[in-house]
């Protein structure tokens, strides 16, 4: 691993640990074992490197997740099902995957998602990233209505663009109230929401 990408997984792992406001540069240092020229030869500041971080290991994966199930095989039910469960239950990457091929380790939701408006709050960019996502989120499940009309599965009455709205807002509720109330699995939660969708637009 390259010193920028342990700078890097140091940081992200301080940030779910601490939060990102209690993690210091001196506290990345030290853990990164690194010296302050050291972290300045890869990053300018604090904030550069969080950006870096928060991009990374929380949007590129979750957009990468959207583009792997827009490519895969599945009904556009299942692809919807599993873009959700895929980003939200696994969740994202701690760690790059070993050289023996075995997969890295992970960090439940829950912690992410109270990173993601910790820096949503207090950093600019980090909204509009957030904002494209979402939009990147509601655009996949669209199109994948459109393809379910295509296909003559779902009802050809359907206005695609307000149906991806209504089950978005549905679905992202439903995470929120799975961060606030773990007892009820996620993806219980999810599939139920989706079987309700369902069973109104199918043709």
């Amino acid at each position: 691993m390259s010193t920028k990408s342990r700078i890097m997984e140091t940081t992200f792992k301080l940030f779910l640990k601490k939060g990102i406001v209690d993690v210091s540069l001196s506290d990345i240092i030290k853990a990164a074992d690194i010296t302050t020229g050291g972290f300045y030869y890869h990053f300018d500041s604090k904030d550069t490197l969080l950006v870096e971080v928060i991009k990374k290991y929380i949007f590129d994966y979750f957009n990468s997740t959207i583009e792997y199930v827009r490519n895969s095989e599945g009904t556009p039910k299942e692809k919807i099902e599993s873009v959700i469960l895929s980003m939200w239950r696994e969740c994202v990457p701690i760690a790059e995957a070993a050289p023996s091929g075995e997969s890295s380790e992970r960090v439940d939701y829950r912690t992410v998602h109270l990173l993601l408006m910790e820096g949503v709050q207090k950093y600019e960019v980090i909204g509009e990233y957030y904002t494209e996502y979402y939009h990147n989120l509601l655009n996949f499940i669209k199109e994948t209505i459109d393809e379910g009309v295509t296909q003559g599965i779902i009802r050809s009455d359907i206005d695609s663009s307000e149906l991806a709205t209504i089950i978005q807002t549905s679905m992202v509720g439903a995470v929120i109230m799975w961060v606030a109330m773990p007892e009820i699995s996620l993806e219980k939660r999810i599939i139920s929401n989706v079987d309700y969708h369902w069973d109104c637009i199918a043709k």
